[in-house]
């Protein structure tokens, strides 16, 4: 029995120490996230991720579907806190701003959607195509195959 139970304290710990907190890119997050540069592999993956949550979002506002919106739009304003990462590493100021307004908006379209508010909602849900204009117009082009890359020269 005795060696059983130090088996389970062994078997806890190497659990705990092979253990992380993912953020929304897939990455650790807490001691070791400071390691851990974003790509421009990351920051694509995220705008994979961003693009079809943003288009639900704008579903269920149109449909009232304060619930989910209140949902999503969390889920976007994670998202966006990854892309704030992206730039932050990337140092890119006016990037990391338009980041910090989309996830803002992001924050401000669930806190109007739990509350019941569907027209504040829907304001702040516009708002986050705003951002996400700015960023897009400032930093990425067509890549000519129908998507779209970081304009050349703008990563440090």
């Amino acid at each position: 029995m005795r060696s059983f139970g130090a088996v389970a304290v062994c078997v806890v710990a190497l659990a705990s120490f092979g253990c992380a907190t993912r953020d929304a890119v897939g990455k650790a997050t807490g001691e070791n996230a400071a390691q851990t540069r974003l790509t421009e592999k990351d920051l694509e993956q995220l705008m994979q991720k961003i693009g079809p949550t943003y288009q639900a979002l704008q579903k269920d506002v149109q449909g009232n579907q304060t619930d989910n919106v209140a949902k999503t739009a969390q889920q976007l304003g994670d998202l966006f806190g990854g892309v704030e990462k992206f730039w932050t590493q990337h140092n890119r100021a006016d990037a990391v701003k338009f980041a910090q307004q989309a996830r803002a908006y992001a924050s401000e379209t669930a806190g109007a959607a739990a509350a019941g508010d569907a027209a504040k909602a829907s304001a702040a849900a516009g708002n986050i195509g705003g951002a996400c204009k700015q960023c897009h117009g400032t930093y990425r082009e067509s890549d000519g195959q129908g998507g779209y890359r970081i304009k050349p020269g703008v990563l440090q």
